[in-house]
C-alpha cells in the first residue's frame, strides 16, 4: 500500500473514531452540566491543568523522537531510552506536584481544587505509561488501536462521571473518571503495541541521549509553551474571574475546540510520520496540499460552530449560569480556524528536525496570550477571551511567514488558506439570512434555528467550496475514494 493511501486510510481512521469517542464525551459533560455548577468543573479544571503542566515539563520530545528516528536498527534502543525517559522523568514531576500542587491553588481563586491534585496527577501518569506504545503504532501507520482508545476511553469516562455525578460526588466525579479512563486507553494501546516493541531492555548509552535532548529539548520547550497555550489561559480566567466563570469559560473552549482537536489533530498525528518518510524535496509539495485540505476540512467547522453558538447553547445546556457559554463560544471558536494551520507547519518542520523555530512560536505565543488576558481583563470575560484569537491567529501568521522560506510556493500555501475562508464567507451569509427571515416570521425557537442554520450553511459552504476551491475539493473526495476502497494485494 502506497504513502498516500496509508496517510489517507490512517487519518480517515483516527478522525472518525477520535469523533465518536469526543461525541460520546462532550454529550456526557453536557449532561453533567444538570448535576454540576460552573464553579464545580472550574476548580476540578484548575486541579487538571497544574497536573498536566507538571507533566508537560518533563516531556521533552522523546515521543517524536521515537517516531522520527526509531527506524532500522536503532528501533530498539531509541525506543527503550524513550520509554526509560517517560517513565523515570514523569514520576519525579508528577509526584511532586501531587504533593506541592495545592499550596498554589489560592492563587487562582480556587483553594477547593487542591483536593483534586493527586487524583489528576495520578491519571496523568497513567496516561504517560501509554505515551511510547502508541508513538510504535504511530510509526508503523497503526492508527486502529489509538482509535479504539480513545472510543473506549471517552465511554468509560462519560459512563463513570455521569453516574458519581448523579450520585451527588461533585467534582471527584470527574477525577475518579479520568483515573478509570486512562487505565483502560492504557491497557488497550499496550495490548496492540505488545510489549517487545517498546519495553526491551538495551544499555543506556550516553550518545543516545545526548541525541535525544538535542532533538528534543526545543521540542519540550515547545511542548510546554503549546500546552500553556492551550490551558493556561483557564487559569488566567479563574486568577481574574473566579472558578464559576473558568467553568463556563472551559466548557466553551471545549466546544470551540472540537473542531481543531477531533480532526485538525487526529490529521496532524497522521502527517508527521508521513512526512518524515518522504524525501526532503517532497516535502514542500506535500505542505501545500496537507494544508490546502485541512483548511477545507476544519474552516467550516470552525465558522459554523460560531454562527449556531446561540441556539446551540440555549438548546443544550440549563437556562442558568450556564448560558454564558454561548457568548464565549462565539468568540473562542475562531481558535479553530488557526491551530490546525500551525499543526500542518509542525509537522513539516519536524520532519526537517527544525524544531528551534517551533519552540519560539510556542513561546511567543503563550507570551501575547496571557499578557492579552491580563491587559483585556477590565472589560470583562468575553472581551479578555478574545486574546486567545489574537495569539493563535498571529502565531499561525508568522509560521506560514517562517516555512515560506524553506521551498513551498506563497501563491499555493496562501491559496489553500483563503479560498476556504471565502467559501465561509459565503456560508456565513446563508446562515445568517435563513435564521433572520425564522425569526422575522415568528419561528425562532432554538432548535429550529439551529437545523435551518446548520442545513442552509453547509448546502451553501459545498457549493461555494466546488466553485472557489475546485481542485482542492477534487483532491480531497479522490483521496476519500482511496481511503474507502479496499486494499489491494500489493
Amino acid at each position: 500500500m502506497s504513502l498516500e493511501r496509508k496517510a489517507a486510510r490512517g487519518a480517515l481512521w483516527t478522525v472518525m473514531s477520535s469523533m465518536g469517542g469526543r461525541m460520546i464525551g462532550v454529550f456526557g459533560t453536557l449532561f453533567m452540566t444538570r448535576f454540576l455548577h460552573p464553579a464545580d468543573i472550574g476548580e476540578v479544571s484548575d486541579a487538571t491543568i497544574i497536573a498536566m503542566t507538571a507533566n508537560w515539563l518533563t516531556i521533552w520530545g522523546f515521543g517524536q523522537y521515537a517516531v522520527v528516528k526509531g527506524r532500522g536498527a536503532d528501533a530498539t534502543e531509541v525506543t527503550w531510552h524513550a520509554t526509560v525517559a517517560y517513565a523515570g522523568l514523569g514520576a519525579i514531576s508528577l509526584g511532586f506536584v501531587a504533593v506541592f500542587g495545592g499550596y498554589i491553588t489560592p492563587f487562582f481563586n480556587a483553594p477547593l481544587a487542591a483536593a483534586f491534585i493527586p487524583g489528576m496527577a495520578l491519571a496523568q501518569y497513567i496516561r504517560r505509561l501509554g505515551a511510547i506504545p502508541e508513538r510504535v503504532l504511530t510509526r508503523e501507520m497503526k492508527f486502529r488501536a489509538s482509535g479504539m482508545a480513545s472510543v473506549v476511553g471517552e465511554t468509560t469516562y462519560t459512563a463513570v462521571a455521569l453516574s458519581l455525578a448523579a450520585a451527588g460526588y461533585g467534582g471527584w466525579s470527574i477525577v475518579i473518571a479520568n483515573i478509570v479512563q486512562s487505565t483502560v486507553m492504557v491497557t488497550i494501546l499496550i495490548r496492540a503495541a505488545g510489549f517487545a516493541s517498546w519495553a526491551t531492555p538495551t544499555p543506556l548509552r550516553w550518545a543516545r541521549i545526548k541525541d535525544m535532548l538535542k532533538f528534543g529539548l526545543p521540542l519540550g520547550v515547545q511542548n510546554m509553551a503549546h500546552g500553556a497555550a492551550r490551558y493556561w489561559d483557564n487559569l488566567a480566567i479563574s486568577h481574574f474571574f473566579g472558578p464559576g466563570m473558568t467553568g463556563s469559560y472551559n466548557m466553551a473552549y471545549n466546544l470551540a475546540d472540537i473542531p481543531a482537536i477531533q480532526v485538525g489533530e487526529q490529521i496532524a498525528l497522521v502527517l508527521m510520520p508521513s512526512m518524515a518518510a518522504l524525501p526532503p524535496a517532497r516535502r514542500p509539495r506535500a505542505l501545500e496540499r496537507s494544508s490546502a485540505l485541512l483548511s477545507l476540512i476544519i474552516f467550516p467547522l470552525a465558522v459554523g460552530l460560531a454562527l449556531i453558538a446561540y441556539p446551540l447553547i440555549a438548546l443544550i445546556l440549563p437556562s442558568n449560569d450556564w448560558q454564558e457559554v454561548a457568548p464565549l463560544l462565539t468568540i473562542l471558536a475562531c481558535l479553530s480556524v488557526f491551530r490546525p494551520i500551525t499543526w500542518v507547519l509542525s509537522s513539516y518542520l519536524e520532519a526537517e528536525s527544525k524544531t528551534g523555530r517551533l519552540m519560539y512560536l510556542e513561546v511567543a505565543k503563550i507570551i501575547v496570550l496571557i499578557g492579552g488576558i491580563a491587559a483585556l481583563q477590565p472589560y470583562g470575560a468575553r472581551v479578555a477571551s478574545s486574546a486567545v484569537g489574537i495569539a493563535f491567529g498571529a502565531t499561525a501568521i508568522a509560521g506560514v511567514a517562517l516555512v515560506l522560506r524553506e521551498g513551498p510556493s506563497p501563491r499555493r500555501l496562501l491559496a489553500g488558506f483563503f479560498q476556504p475562508l471565502a467559501a465561509c464567507g459565503v456560508m456565513a451569509a446563508a446562515a445568517w439570512g435563513a435564521r433572520d427571515i425564522l425569526v422575522a416570521i415568528g419561528l425562532g425557537y432554538p432548535a429550529v434555528l439551529l437545523v435551518a442554520m446548520i442545513v442552509v450553511g453547509a448546502c451553501a459552504y459545498v457549493c461555494a467550496a466546488l466553485v472557489v476551491c475546485r481542485d482542492t475539493a477534487r483532491d480531497l473526495l479522490g483521496l476519500l475514494k482511496k481511503a474507502l476502497r479496499r486494499p489491494s494485494a500489493d
